[in-house]
């Protein structure tokens, strides 16, 4: 029969199942192992209550003992790799003792530190460098954690952050002859941030200016006033008021042209002159004296008008007018129009001294004149062939006509311009 060389060994179980039980397979090795399967198995610890799949968070527990069954010392640098815990039994201080050896990996702390008695001190050299948040509490009951040596710490480099009550006793008393205290803000600026109170309410300020208010009178200070300067109320007229003694008047000037000020009022403001007004204005006392001169013209010729009047009233009858002579018209015009039975406009012209009409004796209809489009047979004025009509008006457009029935042809002729003269 064939030997199996494969890893992992299929058997059959009840019911006609198999299974396949891993194993792996070697042609070389130790005494009884040359040529055969080795099993791969799963451990498991506990006692007669208990089993635990050795995993990370149920390792193998492993004693090393000498060959007579006592403990072993190991002596020398004892490492690893990746996590490597040191744990202790329950009640047993697990005691860190540090390295003079420069090349040592640092200590990762977590939790709690606190003293221990007749615990050994650590020494470190160069710099410590703390890279997660590390709080130092008080434990109960707890050996108090000495410090000695060490550096100065530096606000370029470390961060003390003191939270909770703060008791201090003992120390050293400064003198304000031999010592001095230097206060940093944050960030190592030369500065510290202060929020001022007086009676509970906070100080206010203004850009990097101290709003300040003054509540007592009596004080003298002097002022740099710009030559511009603006002056407002924050509610109500503001009050403008001259120097009583020998100062200057106060100059008030409008926007109008001249520095004239504008006034308006919401009613009838009773303003009245009295003494002598001097007015000091070239433009006015010029228009004023051509006034007075145009007034005393008018005054010197109204014996002419009061003249006229009297011929007027005296015939009883109105005035009496006199036509000397009447220039004719210098223009006139004429045409022709063929009428429907549909009203339209006789011209479009414009005349001074009538027009004639005249229906052709050629007409088989009669003509009817009106003053709109609405004029008919039995409203309109009757022109029988050969008949003539003059009509004194001033437009053309003004005069429609219209045939009785079928078509009819009328003409036209009026004057253009009539010039009267007295």
């Amino acid at each position: 029969m064939a030997v199996y060389t494969a890893d992992n060994i299929e058997v059959s179980i009840a019911n006609s199942n198999t299974a396949v039980i891993a194993t792996d397979y070697g042609t070389s090795g130790a005494v009884g192992f040359s040529a055969s399967h080795a099993q791969i198995s799963k451990l498991a610890w506990g006692d007669e209550n208990y089993t635990y799949r050795v995993n990370e968070s149920y390792p193998a527990p492993v004693k090393i003992y000498g060959s007579t069954g006592s403990a072993i010392g190991v002596s020398g640098t004892v490492s690893g790799t990746g996590s490597f815990y040191v744990r202790t039994n329950t009640g047993i201080p697990l005691v860190v003792i540090g390295s003079t050896l420069s090349t040592d990996a640092p200590v990762g702390i977590s939790g709690y530190i606190q003293g221990l008695t007749n615990g050994r001190p650590v020494g470190v050299t160069g710099y410590v460098n703390i890279l997660n948040s590390v709080a130092i509490f008080g434990v109960s009951g707890a050996t108090a954690i000495g410090v000695t040596g060490g550096r100065r710490l530096s606000y370029t480099t470390d961060s003390v952050y003191v939270y909770g009550d703060v008791g201090i006793s003992g120390g050293f008393q400064l003198t304000a002859f031999d010592d001095s205290v230097s206060v940093y803000g944050p960030g190592g600026s030369t500065y510290v941030e202060t929020n001022l109170n007086v009676g509970g309410f906070a100080l206010g300020r203004s850009g990097d200016s101290l709003k300040v208010a003054v509540t007592n009178a009596g004080f003298t200070f002097s002022v740099s006033v710009s030559a511009t300067t603006g002056v407002t109320n924050s509610g109500g007229p503001l009050r403008i008021q001259g120097y009583t003694g020998t100062g200057d008047p106060v100059t008030i000037q409008g926007t109008l042209s001249g520095g004239a000020i504008e006034v308006a009022a919401y009613s009838t403001l009773p303003v009245g002159v009295s003494g002598s007004v001097t007015i000091d204005d070239t433009d006015l006392i010029d228009e004023i004296d051509s006034l007075k001169t145009n007034i005393n013209t008018v005054a010197a010729n109204a014996g002419y008008a009061l003249d006229i009047l009297n011929l007027i009233n005296a015939s009883g009858n109105g005035a009496k007018v006199i036509v000397n002579s009447i220039t004719k018209p210098n223009r006139f015009f004429h045409g022709q129009k063929t009428l429907s039975t549909s009203p339209i406009q006789v011209s479009s012209e414009t005349i001074r001294s009538g027009i004639t009409i005249k229906s052709l004796a050629s007409n088989t209809s009669d003509v009817y004149i009106g003053n709109s489009l609405g004029v008919s047979t039995s409203t309109g004025y009757v022109l029988s062939a050969g008949e003539t009509i003059y009509l004194e008006v001033s437009a053309v457009s003004t005069i429609f006509a219209r045939s009785s029935s079928g078509t009819a042809t009328i003409s036209y002729i009026g004057s253009w311009k009539i010039l009267y003269k007295t």
